[in-house]
Formats: C-alpha cells, sequence, structure tokens
C-alpha cells in the first residue's frame, strides 16, 4: 500500500480554506467542493494510517476531518438561508442576500412607504 500523507494534508488543509473562506461567499457549491476534499483527503489519511502501523497521516486525518465538518456545516447554512437554491439568484451569504436580510429590508420599504404616506397625509392636514 502507498503512502499518501502529504495529500491528505493537502486535501485536507485545501478543504478547510474552501470552506471557511470561498462558501461563505458563493455558496453551497463550494462547501460541497470543500467538503468532497475533505473527505478525500480523510480516505487518504487512514489508508496511511494502515500502510504506515498509524506512524504518519494523523495530520491529514485532523485537518480532513476539520474541513469536513465546516464544509457541512456551510453546505447545511447556505442551503437554510436560501441564497442559492432558494431561486434569489444570489451567491452566498455575505453582502445582504440572505433570506433574513432581504425580510429586514422589505420590512424597512415598507416602514418608509408608511412614514410617506403619514408625511403626505400631515401635510394635507395644515
Amino acid at each position: 500500500m502507498k503512502s499518501f500523507n502529504g495529500l491528505s494534508l493537502a486535501l485536507g488543509i485545501v478543504g478547510i480554506v474552501v470552506s471557511i473562506i470561498f462558501a461563505p461567499l458563493f455558496g453551497f457549491i463550494p462547501a460541497l467542493i470543500g467538503l468532497a476534499l475533505s473527505v478525500v483527503g480523510i480516505v487518504l489519511a487512514i489508508n496511511t494510517k494502515k500502510a504506515t502501523n498509524n506512524e504518519q497521516g494523523t495530520g491529514g486525518f485532523v485537518c480532513g476531518l476539520i474541513g469536513a465538518i465546516l464544509g457541512a456545516i456551510f453546505f447545511i447554512g447556505c442551503l437554510a438561508c436560501g441564497s442559492c437554491a432558494g431561486g434569489y439568484g444570489a451567491w452566498g451569504c455575505v453582502g445582504g442576500t440572505c433570506n433574513a436580510v432581504d425580510d429586514a429590508a422589505d420590512e424597512l420599504d415598507d416602514w418608509s412607504k408608511e412614514l410617506e404616506k403619514a408625511l403626505k397625509d400631515l401635510e394635507n392636514l395644515y
């Protein structure tokens, strides 16, 4: 069996970076990519641990596990937010594209319309 210690570590680190940086910016697709890279890193780390009698592969396993957890969290979070999957046409939850921010903006718009109407009514009184 061949040892893939460096590759498993690199995939774990790339999975963490993609999950932390690109998933919040670009949505659930990078989160899924980070999750997949991390899982491949975990598999390679397990094979490395088997090939070297648990002497190598721990770093790749830990980084892959962290990347997989973060990728899963961001994947579920982006789907729950609905920024890409919900049909909003936006990428990621950063920059005001989340449902909560959209709802707050709609409510603020409604308040401003009510305020304008109240001011016009006040002008008509005097």
